[in-house]
Formats: C-alpha cells, structure tokens, sequence
C-alpha cells in the first residue's frame, strides 16, 4: 500500500468533488471559497440527482475559509459523516466517509481511484437504480429542448390525485405512486409506492410500471413492461387517468 496522503484544504480556493453510486461516477462538481451548493433531487438544487433516495433539497456543502462545511436539510433518507447520521451543520474533511442517501461524496482524486470510468445517470426505480446513457458523461440537470418532449405534460382527466398537471419540460423522469416524494400522488387502496415512472430519452417519453399489487394500465390494458407514449395516450392507476399531451 502506498504512503497516504493528506490534503490541508486551507491551500486551496477551491476543491473538486464527486458522487458515486456502487463505484460508479454519478456525476463531478467544483466548489469555490465562500459558497454554497445545495444537493437534491430538485431542479432547484445546484447539484441535481434523479433519484428517489434523494430529497428535493437533501444536503448542503460549503467552503469556508478552507474549510467544508456539510449540512443535512431535513432529508428523509439522511446524511451519514463516518458512519454517523447527522443533524444541522458539521465540518468534514477529505479522509471522511461521507454518504448522501445511497451515494457516496469523495474528493475528485479518491474517485478517480475507486471508480469506473464510465458515467452515469442515476434514476432510481424502486429499490433498485437503472443507469441511462452510460458510454458518456452527461449532465444530470436536464437541458431545456426546443420543441419535441419539452412541449409535452401530463394531464389528470380522472380520478384524484396531486397536482392535476405536470409539465415534461426539462425533465428526465416523473415519479407517480403513493408516496409524498413522487411527483404525481396518487392514492388509492394497493397502489405501490412508486407504481411507474414517465421517462424522457432523447426525443420520447416512456411508461415504465413498477411491480404492485395493483396494474398500470396504458389505454385501458394492463402493462408489464415499458411502452412508448404518443400523444392523447392514458395512463391508468387504480381509476385516476393520466393523459400524455
């Protein structure tokens, strides 16, 4: 093994860091002395992460005088330093074990150490992570598009659930279920948690179902697999209607 090396973090004005998740790169960012950056699955956060193990706002990393300063914004799924879950505001350092939901939170020189080369777009379906788009890295944060899939919504003709509308514009994937972190709530007695997802790849959109007691249908049949959504077609979870405009 060789010599380990420590990194005094008052030389630098600025550091690198990067998110794994099972050794792969999620995603790299830089931050500057005297910022912060806000990490969530919100669009609204600095670093964005599609993933449902991940709170709209989860956690905050500041820089001040050459020291990090690691918050945990009330998330559902935690913030961990060493092991330990932590409340509010603590320092960390480049030695730490830092997790941020099921990702890992390294100096960009441990990762280049311990992951693939290969980047990744994180979505999480279920328990379990789907990676799109791997050969290349790509940003996390969807781009707004001209025309095509940024035009599209989705629409509750039927039924009840939150909120009625939801547009597509910039976004990767729209989580629909049970559960107060998805995207469109829908309740109703055996509906999953996470029933589908609505995904956007290049220029479509697809229904991906979930496993549930209860069936996603797709234009009144029941889906087991991902289908391609054309425009007027409709999503059905236990009676609430969803239609793809």
């Amino acid at each position: 093994m060789g010599e380990e090396q420590t990194i005094n973090l008052g030389d630098y004005t600025k550091t690198d860091w990067t998110l794994l998740l099972h050794d792969r790169i999620i995603t790299h960012f830089t931050i500057h002395e005297g910022t912060k950056l806000t990490i969530g699955r919100s669009e609204e956060a600095d670093i964005s992460i599609d993933n449902t193990a991940i709170s709209r706002l989860h956690a905050s990393l500041e820089l001040k005088n050459g020291v990090h300063f690691l918050t945990d914004l009330r998330s559902t799924n935690g913030t961990t330093v060493n092991g330990e879950r932590i409340t509010g505001t603590v320092p960390i350092t480049p030695n730490d074990t830092i997790t941020i939901g099921k990702f890992r939170l390294v100096p960009e020189h441990v990762a280049g150490e311990q992951a693939s080369k290969s980047y990744s777009t994180a979505m999480d379906i279920d328990d379990q992570t789907v990676f799109v788009s791997a050969a290349s890295r790509q940003p996390l944060r969807p781009q707004p598009q001209q025309g095509g899939p940024a035009d599209y919504k989705l629409v509750v003709i039927d039924g009840k659930s939150s909120p009625k509308e939801i547009s597509l514009k910039g976004k990767s994937s729209v989580k629909i279920g049970k559960d107060s972190t998805c995207d469109v709530v829908v309740n109703g007695f055996l509906v999953a948690k996470a029933q589908c997802f609505v995904v956007g790849r290049k220029d479509k959109f697809f229904v991906v179902p979930q496993s549930s007691w209860t069936a996603t249908k797709l234009n009144e049949v029941s889906i087991k697999d991902e289908h391609l959504l054309r425009k007027g077609d409709t999503i059905d979870v236990r009676g609430v209607k969803i239609r793809f405009e």
